[in-house]
C-alpha cells in the first residue's frame, strides 16, 4: 500500500509535467504527496514566475531562469512560491501535500528525502525517451532509478 509519494520538481516545465500524473495516482490511492525542490550549491535554477503559462517554444526550457552564485536573497521565497502553486494543484483534488526545499546534489537529496520522509514511491519527470543509459549519463531521473530502493514512476515529457 502506498501512503506517501515524493515528487521532485526543479523549476522547469518539463519537471512539472509529472504533477497531473502524480495527482491522479495520489488521489486514486489516497496517499500524501511531498513536493521537493533541490537547490544546487551554485548556478541552480530559479523557478520562473510564468512557468504555468503554455509553452510557446517546443523543446525549450523557457520556463526556468538560470541563476548564478549571486542569487538574490529572495530565492528561497521564490522556491516556496513555486512549490505552493503546485501544492494548490494537489489540494484542489483533496490531496494532503507538504513542500520541501533542500540544498545539495539533486540525486543525493532526492534519495535522502525519500528515506527521511518515509516515502513509498518517487514520481518524477524525465526528458529521456530512449532506453536507459549508464547512471552517469547525465540524467537525474535515470540515476534516481538506478540508485533508489523505492519504486520510481517516470513520466516522459511530451
Amino acid at each position: 500500500m502506498l501512503r506517501r509519494m515524493l515528487v521532485p520538481i526543479d523549476g522547469t516545465r518539463s519537471s512539472s509535467s509529472v504533477v497531473p500524473y502524480a495527482a491522479e495516482l495520489a488521489n486514486s490511492l489516497g496517499c500524501q504527496v511531498d513536493l521537493l525542490l533541490v537547490e544546487e550549491g551554485r548556478g541552480g535554477r530559479l523557478p520562473h514566475p510564468e512557468h504555468h503559462q503554455p509553452k510557446h517554444r517546443t523543446g525549450s526550457e523557457a520556463g526556468a531562469l538560470a541563476v548564478g552564485a549571486s542569487t538574490p536573497e529572495g530565492t528561497r521565497e521564490a522556491y516556496q512560491n513555486y512549490l505552493a502553486r503546485h501544492a494548490e494543484e494537489f489540494a484542489a483534488q483533496g490531496i494532503e501535500t507538504n513542500s520541501h526545499v533542500r540544498r545539495g546534489k539533486p540525486v543525493d537529496e532526492i534519495l535522502r528525502a525519500a528515506l527521511d520522509l518515509r516515502c513509498d514511491i518517487i514520481a518524477m519527470a524525465t526528458r529521456h525517451r530512449g532506453q536507459f543509459a549508464r547512471p552517469h549519463a547525465g540524467s537525474v531521473a535515470e540515476e534516481v532509478v538506478w540508485r533508489s530502493r523505492l519504486p520510481v514512476l517516470l513520466i516522459a515529457e511530451g
